[in-house]
């Protein structure tokens, strides 16, 4: 929470506190026969229904805040690509998160299969020398990592979590740090699918091959002295 919401919260709160104690006050000396403080007390009340209402308007804005914060958040994805594990981060907050990037905790973190020729291919986000640009709201980027078995088996080694830090900026530029968890568990226990559309896919994939050998077997039942 902001100190500017809190300082505004705990005015309200003394405004409310002040009004409820000459509110009762007043009451007080309306009951004894000093009817002059019957207006003392309409006005007391009348601030602390004005209180009530900014107190209510401070929450309701604190929330629409909060909705509106970017949220940029790392998982194992096995369900996109099939056979195919990626590390993806996936910014499920409400505006854009800037400079996004991992602080992994202990030397445990998952393992890029492809290399290139300057060496192992840098992970997705790891440190701030590799971080990303911007994520906008409700979008994700993702990496390759290695098949869901090998991920799972690497993941028994590292004690079936990997764990760490996300750093991001909003669009502000104030720093923003939570901890997150990848637990891999699933990838040995779990269904990877939901559904049989990535196989399907996948499968579908191989029809351009199939019809390619398909025309060549005809062209070559059809050349000229065949028979």
């Amino acid at each position: 929470m902001k100190l500017e919401v809190k300082l505004g919260r705990v005015l309200i709160g003394v405004i409310f506190l002040l009004s409820a104690l000459a509110a009762c006050w007043a009451a007080w000396e309306a009951f004894t026969g000093k009817i002059e403080f019957v207006n003392v007390f309409a006005g007391s009340a009348a601030v602390i229904a004005a209180a009530i209402s900014a107190l209510v308007a401070f929450r309701s804005a604190e929330l629409t805040e909060e909705r509106l914060k970017p949220y940029p958040y790392p998982f194992i994805d096995t369900s996109s690509r099939y056979s195919l594990a990626q590390l993806r981060i996936r910014n499920v907050g409400g505006s854009a998160a800037h400079e996004v990037y991992l602080d992994w905790k202990g030397k445990a973190l998952p393992k890029v299969h492809s290399q290139n020729k300057e060496g192992d291919t840098p992970l997705l986000g790891n440190g701030k020398e590799n971080a990303i640009a911007v994520i906008l709201p409700y979008e994700s980027l993702s990496q390759a990592l290695d098949a869901p078995h090998k991920i799972s088996e690497q993941a028994k080694v590292d004690g079936n979590e990997w764990h760490g830090i996300v750093c991001f900026k909003d669009s502000r530029g104030q720093l923003h740090k939570h901890p997150f968890i990848l637990d891999v568990t699933n990838l040995g226990r779990g269904l990877l699918y939901d559904s049989e559309e990535p196989k399907t896919m996948y499968e579908l994939q191989k029809l351009p091959k199939e019809i390619d050998k398909l025309t060549k077997a005809v062209k070559e039942l059809g050349a000229p002295g065949r028979f």
